[in-house]
């Protein structure tokens, strides 16, 4: 007799960045089933956890029972040892046990990672990176994070955060603050977040006219207004995306000097939605600033979904998320 039991083989995935929570059912191939995308919104740590608890019940509906376990990509300082997201810079996220009240909200095993690690996971299994050792995935959006294969394993260091490349000091003289407290760092200048503060920081310096220019000193601007106006040929904030290049490319020569892969693949909602602007420029100006050989550098083909499709699989391939 056929047992009545259904068979416990599909997983929830949790992509948890600085603008938005991305929640999915799906499978070991990296096949989303249902999916859910909200603001992030997160506030009091018992709430945001009942939150997470129902949008799982969500996209698992009638299938909950069938889930073998959670993984969630989160944005942030980790201790994976303990659980805990410790300090996420673009949300109020302090001090969080996700693990634990998300195992005992739910009764199912949850797998932590950071989400760009989850990214480069879904990257090395189903995507550009497919059968590739040494691997990089850069995500670009509020923030700027980093996943790292370095001979066919994932890079964790001590607590879980050896890829926080978004982290690392581009500018000696720290312009910037970041919104992590640090100055001079990468994502403070060319993320979501940071572009509008390096719009400022140029504009002090700039001297032709620019329509653009009195709106960046007026101190109302985003990320997508210097996009849209680079793209209508403002010559101020065609300098600001140039600049930016220029740090991108520099960034990513580190990368390539300190991991030497063969392949980089860039993601992220900002790098995503402008990758002509963003991309494409690290391509031409990236071997003026390697010593290692340059690698290819390509969009990520599994879009903004990178992350939650690498907190999916998790799941299943724990041997792929052990530290070497």
């Amino acid at each position: 007799m056929a047992s009545l039991i259904p068979e416990r083989n599909l997983s929830v995935g949790i992509d948890m960045g600085g603008s938005w929570i991305r929640v999915a059912l799906g499978n070991r191939s990296g096949r989303i089933i249902r999916k859910s995308v909200v603001p992030m919104g997160a506030n009091d740590a018992a709430t945001f956890i009942k939150h997470l608890d129902d949008l799982i019940r969500r996209v698992a509906g009638d299938s909950l029972e069938r889930v073998v376990g959670i993984g969630i990509g989160a944005a942030g300082r980790l201790d994976l040892k303990d659980g805990s997201i410790i300090f996420s810079p673009h949300t109020c996220l302090r001090d969080m046990h996700i693990k634990s009240e998300l195992e005992s909200c739910t009764g199912i095993d949850v797998c932590l990672l950071n989400d760009c690690a989850a990214a480069v996971i879904a990257e090395h299994l189903i995507g550009a990176g497919k059968g590739c050792e040494n691997l990089v995935y850069v995500g670009i959006g509020t923030g700027i994070g980093g996943g790292i294969m370095v001979n066919d394993r994932l890079l964790l260091g001590k607590d879980g955060n050896a890829h926080e490349i978004g982290h690392m000091i581009i500018d000696i003289e720290g312009g910037i603050e970041c919104e992590c407290g640090g100055f001079g760092h990468w994502e403070a200048y060319t993320s979501g977040s940071g572009l509008p503060k390096l719009a400022m920081l140029l504009a002090d310096r700039y001297r032709q006219d620019s329509p653009f220019l009195e709106r960046v000193r007026g101190g109302q601007t985003t990320a997508k207004d210097i996009f849209k106006a680079a793209s209508c040929n403002d010559h101020f904030a065609e300098h600001i995306i140039e600049v930016a290049a220029d740090i991108n490319s520099k960034a990513l020569a580190n990368l390539v000097n300190l991991y030497d892969p063969e392949l980089i693949t860039i993601g992220g909602g900002l790098a995503i939605k402008n990758k002509n602007l963003v991309i494409l420029p690290i391509s031409e100006k990236l071997p003026a600033y390697s010593f290692n050989r340059v690698p290819r550098v390509l969009p990520t083909p599994l879009g903004e979904d990178a992350p939650l499709l690498g907190a999916i699989m998790s799941v299943y391939y724990p041997s792929n998320i052990h530290a070497t």
